[in-house]
């Protein structure tokens, strides 16, 4: 009865449960990220102000386009994709926060600014470095083809026309955003006003003095030998709670790797195959086409000197004939044999060259070009002249300079014609729609060469190794389900060697493993103590991992930082009682050799910071400058030990002070515009979500 009492008073709530089961139920098919997916697309929030997914991959297109163009690859690698995100990332943040303080104080670019600083009389220096513009007549930018250029966009629907348009938007806005920060930047250094005060300041920290000093490392008195008390570390702890403020969260994870490296099998089974080729490769005369179908390097062709060819075939190579046969045999990891094609080939092992690309409108005109520049060549004209006025090539602004290069660095047959012209011949190279005009300047001395055809395998982890080895990572995962077991029972004489490792959102890979962001991307969607239960595979290694702890942004908390604490308390305790030994044993004297063999360092100053044998110690030498006539002991308490130094000798002056000269050197190095924005950004309440995207 009491039971049923129950279920008659919450009647109404047992309801509305029971009503929204049911209509979830039915309306199960309504995708419910469409509904709440806003969040699912903001990649950051600065001050209240979202960030769009979709516009940071907009700019992120942008910039790649703009590198692409002006360095003209097709392609960046993994690394400078992560450079672009980055930079993007920083330029917005600069943008938004700058931004909001210049609307603040009335500060914009109009749009007629901009134009003047595009394709009116005062160009903006970035257009100075832009590759596509460049005009070797000239020396600089090419304003007319840039106008021309703008003209055109937009004019016709196509990949390339869409590449324009990401390329002037680049432009457009990152010029923009620099004119304004020029602007903000001004108004920030007028308000920054250097005295005289300043400047002696400046000129007195450059005084060099000579200086002895004893150092007795930490190190050499046990940490047991020290009690800290848990008042010790709290009181130490509320006096500098500021320094253990994190601007980034954290993770410290720990992770095993199990290398993917082939088995004895593996081995055998390369031997295996390798030797059933070897009677067909040795006799046939289309060896080749059988090293290049089999081998994991492509026969070229090109001759190789002794310092090109690989070393273990260099005695074969060179104190054989040709038709000579190198029998499969086993080096490092990788199963060879070989066949030597040619012996007794002299050659350069290098050129230096120059060349004009000269290409037309129409096979007839490019060639009708190059026989007209060729005859000026031979009779006088100069090269370099020549190349930076009709060349095509990006190397026009250099003369058309290719500097050193061997045989097979460039286009083969390119490379292979240079490598047999005779120095400072003038011959020319039908490539395609284009003609090369190519001098040889220099060439080293010929070498003895030979051909030879390689047939090279690679031994690797086969897929029954490959999954040997992912079932040993998977098993240990499976065994260590919690990170205390997954720490306990790491095993090296297996080869689990557990290391730890503190990453951030953003940061790309963890130490050397590669394609290891995935594992940094987990950690951020974990809990302490959770171990990951899939297998990460980053590159030749599989990795298994466990999150050890969090930090998260912020001021940090007693227990989070009460071992660093506990650390720096036992050093201060060392160090004041290493001080007490030395003031004991110096007695009055202010002889450092009663306690060693002192070392002298000479030539150092408040501003030098560095000190041989000591590393970076700007307290004592800041103290030292400050009373440099003074010729007692000091004492320090340093990074790795206590020192007990003293100035022994004043270096004089090679200068006489100058107020003006030394106004103008504080007005050149003074970070203000970073530390204020710097100042400005730790104020500013930034959230970065990129860690659910990439």
């Amino acid at each position: 009865m009491a039971t049923l009492q129950k279920i008659r008073q919450r009647g109404v709530f047992l309801t509305v449960i029971i009503g929204l089961a049911l209509l979830a139920f039915i309306i199960g098919g309504i995708d419910f990220n469409s509904i709440f997916g806003k969040s699912r697309t903001v990649v950051a929030k600065v001050d209240g102000e979202e960030i769009d997914i979709r516009e940071y991959e907009k700019r992120i297109d942008e910039m790649t386009t703009f590198y692409k163009i002006e360095s003209g690859q097709n392609s960046l690698s993994d690394q400078y994709v992560n450079q672009v995100r980055s930079s993007v990332w920083n330029s917005w943040l600069t943008e938004k926060i700058l931004n909001e303080q210049c609307k603040k104080l009335g500060i914009v670019v109009s749009d007629d600014e901009l134009a003047d600083r595009l394709t009116g009389s005062n160009p903006h220096p970035m257009l100075n470095q832009l590759r596509a513009f460049y005009n070797p007549e000239k020396g600089g930018f090419d304003k007319n083809a840039f106008i021309q250029f703008i003209s055109q966009i937009g004019t016709e629907s196509n990949e390339e026309q869409n590449d324009y348009a990401k390329y002037w938007s680049f432009i457009q806005r990152t010029i923009r955003q620099q004119i304004l920060e020029e602007k903000y930047n001004s108004l920030v250094a007028s308000s920054f006003q250097i005295n005289d005060i300043d400047a002696k300041y400046a000129f007195e920290a450059k005084k060099a003095f000579n200086i002895e000093f004893i150092q007795t490392p930490y190190s050499t008195l046990p940490d047991s030998t020290f009690s800290v008390s848990d008042k010790e570390i709290k009181d130490r702890y509320n006096k500098e709670k500021n320094r253990f403020f994190k601007e980034e969260e954290s993770r410290e994870i720990e992770l095993i790797t199990f290398a993917i490296q082939p088995s004895q099998k593996d081995f055998e089974d390369i031997k295996t195959w390798i030797e059933g080729l070897q009677n067909e490769f040795a006799t046939s005369e289309d060896y080749v086409a059988i090293a290049n179908q089999n081998s994991d390097v492509n026969y070229t062709g090109i001759p190789v000197s002794k310092s090109e060819i690989d070393p273990d075939l260099l005695d074969f190579a060179f104190n054989g004939k040709a038709g000579d046969f190198y029998a499969p045999q086993l080096k490092g990891r990788t199963y060879k044999m070989a066949r030597l094609v040619e012996t007794g080939i002299m050659a350069s092992d290098s050129v230096k060259a120059r060349h004009i690309l000269v290409m037309e409108s129409s096979k007839e005109k490019t060639q009708a070009l190059a026989d007209s520049l060729i005859t000026a060549l031979k009779s006088g004209s100069d090269f370099a002249a020549t190349a930076k006025t009709f060349s095509k090539a990006g190397t026009a602004q250099n003369g058309g300079e290719l500097g050193w290069f061997r045989d097979g660095d460039l286009d083969k047959d390119f490379s292979a014609v240079c490598i047999k012209a005779n120095a400072n011949e003038i011959f020319q190279l039908s490539m395609g729609q284009a003609i090369q005009i190519v001098q040889v300047t220099e060439k080293t001395k010929p070498v003895s060469k030979v051909r030879i055809c390689v047939l090279a395998r690679d031994v690797e982890a086969s897929s029954s190794t490959y999954g040997t080895i992912y079932n040993q990572a998977s098993q240990y995962v499976a065994k260590n389900t919690n990170q205390v077991d997954f720490e306990k029972n790491a095993d090296p004489a297996k080869g689990e060697f557990l290391r730890t490792y503190t990453v951030t959102s953003n940061d790309n890979n963890i130490a050397d493993l590669k394609d290891s962001r995935q594992i940094i991307r987990w950690a951020f969607e974990k809990d302490y103590g959770d171990v990951a239960e899939n297998v990460f595979e980053c590159g030749d290694k599989f990795a298994v991992v466990t999150l050890k702890s969090i930090t998260e942004s912020g001021n940090q908390s007693i227990d989070a930082v009460k071992d660093e604490i506990k650390s720096e308390i036992i050093k201060d305790k060392k160090s004041e009682k290493i001080v007490a030994d030395m003031k004991t044993r110096l007695g009055s004297s202010q002889d450092l050799s009663i306690l060693g063999a002192p070392q002298v360092v000479t030539n150092v100053s408040m501003s030098s910071n560095y000190v041989q044998n000591l590393g970076s110690e700007p307290k004592m030498l800041a103290e030292l400058a400050s009373t440099v006539n003074q010729k007692d002991v000091k004492f320090f308490q340093g990074t790795n030990s206590t020192i007990a130094a003293k100035v022994t000798e004043v270096v004089p002056s090679q200068t006489e002070f100058d107020a003006k000269a030394e106004i103008n050197q504080l007005s050149m190095r003074r970070p203000y515009q970073y530390m204020l924005f710097e100042s400005l950004k730790s104020s500013s309440d930034i959230a970065d979500n990129r860690i659910n995207f990439y």
